[in-house]
């Protein structure tokens, strides 16, 4: 008796053992298949995943993740040739649209200057030129935002002085902020540097501005600050009453703040987004009390 005990003792030890040996052998290899799919997060990364141990169903899953993957790697293959494709068809029908539009301002500016128009026909001639340059506006945007998407422009980061491109900016607003009584509020630290692309900030700049003229309704804030290493620069304004902000969409292709207001592409904020992405700085955006406000955070241009 005392033996078959022993034996089934011995028994439940060693199948205890083999058990406890495949648990540690399936954790250590659940571990590696886990490295592996994480390697796959790099869309660089072209090695399928490996696995060490013979069991059946741990070999079907690798085989079945290797299929997934090379199915997605082909699907974004695809994905991004077509892309191309529309980028590339986009911005040459915008390009075909600016000849011809440019070509029809300048003979529409033309028949202004000729002076031999009624007071009637001078206010339709007014009204088509501002369509003309708005179509135009909107052709140079698809134009260059294409470029932008598509990768065609180089980033040219520089050492830049913020504050004096900051306040240059400000000083071409004066006319339509003065023509509408604007209350202003700049507050502008001096020497505060960024690496930057110029031509990039100058787009940012220049859409931040816009923005901000289109929809001020009478106060208009600009604000550049430096603090531990990092850039901040806040453009806020008041809206007019009634009109609502998604500030979870305004860095949205083709949003706007007022579907009433007839300017505008509604690529303005978007393009601000793409930029300050290419150069590592964040945007965000919201609205306290009726103001509007885009926050651009960047890091302080390093000493050279």
């Amino acid at each position: 008796m005392d033996t078959i005990l022993i034996i089934i003792c011995v028994c439940l030890t060693v199948f205890s053992a083999l058990l406890l040996r495949r648990y540690f052998s399936l954790k250590q290899n659940i571990r590696r298949f886990a490295d592996e799919l994480e390697k796959l997060k790099d869309s660089d990364y072209r090695q399928p995943v490996k696995v060490t141990d013979n069991d059946k169903d741990i070999v079907d899953l690798a085989v079945k993740v290797n299929e997934h993957t090379d199915i997605q790697r082909k699907l974004c293959t695809e994905y991004e040739q077509s892309k191309k494709r529309l980028g590339t068809v986009i911005s040459g029908i915008s390009h075909d649209f600016r000849t011809p539009l440019t070509a029809a301002l300048g003979y529409l500016q033309m028949i202004e200057k000729s002076g031999e128009l009624s007071d009637k026909n001078a206010e339709y001639l007014d009204i088509v030129m501002q369509k003309n340059r708005y179509l135009k506006e909107l052709s140079d945007e698809f134009f260059e935002l294409t470029k932008l998407e598509n990768g065609a422009e180089e980033l040219h980061l520089e050492k830049v002085n913020l504050s004096n491109t900051l306040t240059a900016v400000l000083l071409e607003q004066h006319s339509w902020i003065e023509e509408r009584g604007i209350d202003t509020e700049f507050d502008i630290e001096d020497g505060i540097t960024a690496d930057a692309d110029t031509h990039f900030l100058a787009r940012i700049l220049n859409n931040l501005m816009s923005n901000a003229q289109k929809y001020t309704d009478d106060r208009f804030g600009v604000t550049l600050v430096s603090d531990e290493g990092r850039v901040r620069l806040c453009v806020s304004n008041t809206l007019a009453r009634g009109v609502s902000v998604d500030t979870k969409s305004v860095f949205e292709p083709f949003y706007r703040m007022d579907s009433r207001t007839a300017e505008g592409s509604g690529l303005g904020l978007y393009v601000v987004k793409l930029l300050c992405g290419r150069m590592g700085w964040t945007v965000s955006a919201e609205i306290n009390d009726n103001v509007f406000s885009v926050e651009i955070c960047a890091q302080k241009g390093e000493a050279k």
